[in-house]
């Protein structure tokens, strides 16, 4: 029998039984490991979340002249105010209308002798009585001799004459004693005192109500004037006869919120047109408390 070739001892025969058994076993080992995929960033603990963005509010939207915050109420009508325009009357359309309505039916008013209507359309003293256009036919009409284009109509040869004739006293608005009711102040301050209300304005005119019944002092100008007045709960009332003859009377209230001051110029009928009432409104000066 031939002799092997390995020695009896060798380890060989060993080896290669193991490295078999691990390639057996080697590629299904192999499969069940994941291949190394991207490494996930650590997340900080530190990190905070981004707060939402910020979502404007309905004041911001809206425009700012809107939302001025509103001043604070007052409780009488004491300080200074702003006249507003916009919320007040127009005097000078009310006087129109007045005049369009006709005054009292006196002889040289709208319905009288010498009016528009005076004695009947075709009458000696209505619009066609005697022509109606002046003087070569010198009817008492609108536009006769005593009507406001006549001869002493307001605009006629001898102006601010005429005998009422519709529109007599078409100039009241130019009246000195009248001008402050028909065209009222920018801005008005009051200042309430023991038995009187002080009311001076941006033209330097000062008002005193008086409302303890005194004797009045005559006013030597027209930037100093004293009136008799009364209180009724918070309303301030006034009473005055001008020297052209006007009667006057004014109101002078809070609005309900505090905010504005209500003053009503009432004026009595006279010839020309009939009585006329008037509303002013001021708003709360705050530039002047």
């Amino acid at each position: 029998m031939p002799k092997s070739a390995y020695p009896k001892n060798s380890s060989l025969p060993i080896l290669c039984a193991m490295l078999a058994i691990l390639c057996a076993f080697a590629p299904s080992y192999l499969r069940a490991q994941a291949p190394p995929g991207p490494m996930a960033p650590k997340q900080s603990t530190d990190a905070q979340p981004a707060p939402p963005p910020a979502q404007p509010s309905p004041r911001t939207l809206s425009s700012a002249p809107d939302d001025k915050p509103l001043p604070s109420p007052r409780s009488n009508i004491s300080g200074s105010w702003n006249f507003n325009r916009q919320a007040s009357d127009d005097a000078r359309s009310k006087l129109d209308e007045a005049r369009r309505i006709g005054g009292t039916p006196q002889s040289n008013g709208p319905q009288g002798c010498n009016g528009p209507y005076g004695g009947g359309p075709y009458g000696g003293c209505g619009p066609y009585g005697g022509g109606p256009m002046g003087r070569p036919y010198p009817g008492n009409g609108p536009y006769g001799g005593n009507g406001p284009y006549g001869g002493n109509g307001p605009y006629g040869p001898n102006g601010g004459n005429g005998n009422g004739g519709g529109y007599g006293d078409s100039n009241e608005a130019n009246s000195p004693a009248l001008r402050e009711y028909i065209y009222p102040a920018t801005d008005v301050t009051f200042v309430l005192k023991d038995s009187e209300a002080d009311l001076t304005d941006d033209t330097a005119r000062k008002r005193v109500f008086f409302t303890d019944g005194r004797k009045l002092q005559k006013s030597k100008d027209d930037n100093y004037r004293e009136i008799a007045a009364h209180w009724e709960g918070n309303r301030l009332l006034a009473d005055e006869k001008l020297p052209g003859g006007e009667h006057v009377r004014q109101t002078f209230e809070l609005s309900s919120d505090g905010r504005q001051l209500d003053e009503e110029v009432n004026l009595d009928a006279i010839r020309s047109r009939s009585a006329v009432t008037i509303h002013y409104v001021y708003n709360i000066n705050t530039n002047r408390q």
